[in-house]
């Protein structure tokens, strides 16, 4: 994943404005397909790591929600890291029934802290949860080969089943070749939505723990 060199990032297309009031991002999500909003967050999910089954981009999330953000302005460039800060402009979309906004200009703001996964149960993960990072546990019911765009595992805490879905991208695939059903997971991740399914979608190696029953 490329990096940029400079400390921030103010990135003008076609002479966008932004506007002019800063707003959090719950109150963004709760405008209508079209507005254009700005939005300050820390990264959540870095960039391009969700590609293979996404529009390049990266997600924020402040105290109040998250949302995943499409990168119009350098697309495939991979500059914006877990825990930065940044202010978003940009229209509010959807992709797949994901609510997402595309980026207009963007700003790093600094360093904050990693975002930490909130709770949840696996059948409460839904559209309250959605463009945040959760946690969650469960015993594997199945699993599915979605290729190129990914691997679909589904698990269940008792509450309802929930898809994990591994992105090709992450470069995670390999791992899920030793999976059962029956072995139970631990995982935080980006809580997404394809069409009408939610699912949780891990980022790295540390967002997975798999406890076999072997």
């Amino acid at each position: 994943m490329a990096l940029i060199s400079c400390q921030s990032k103010q990135v003008n297309k076609s002479e966008a404005k932004s506007p002019s009031n800063l707003i959090s991002i719950q109150q963004a999500r709760g405008l209508p397909i079209g507005s254009e909003v700005r939005i300050q967050g820390t990264i959540s999910v870095a960039s391009g790591i969700f590609a293979s089954s996404t529009p390049f981009g990266y997600a924020i999330q402040d105290h109040t929600a998250g949302i995943y953000i499409i990168d119009t302005i350098s697309p495939m460039q991979g500059e914006f890291n877990l825990g930065e800060i940044v202010e978003v402009s940009g229209i509010l979309d959807e992709s797949n029934n994901l609510l997402v906004l595309k980026e207009r200009t963007a700003l790093k703001k600094g360093k904050g802290k990693m975002v930490s996964g909130i709770p949840v149960k696996t059948g409460k993960v839904n559209e309250s949860t959605e463009g945040m990072i959760v946690r969650t546990s469960g015993t594997i019911d199945s699993l599915f080969s979605d290729l190129p765009y990914g691997y679909k595992v589904y698990i269940n805490d008792g509450s309802g089943l929930l898809n994990v879905f591994i992105n090709t991208s992450t470069g995670l695939l390999s791992d899920t070749t030793q999976w059962n059903i029956s072995d139970r997971l631990s995982i935080s991740g980006f809580s997404a939505q394809y069409n009408r399914e939610y699912e949780i979608e891990p980022r790295t190696k540390e967002d997975i723990q798999v406890f076999t029953t072997n």
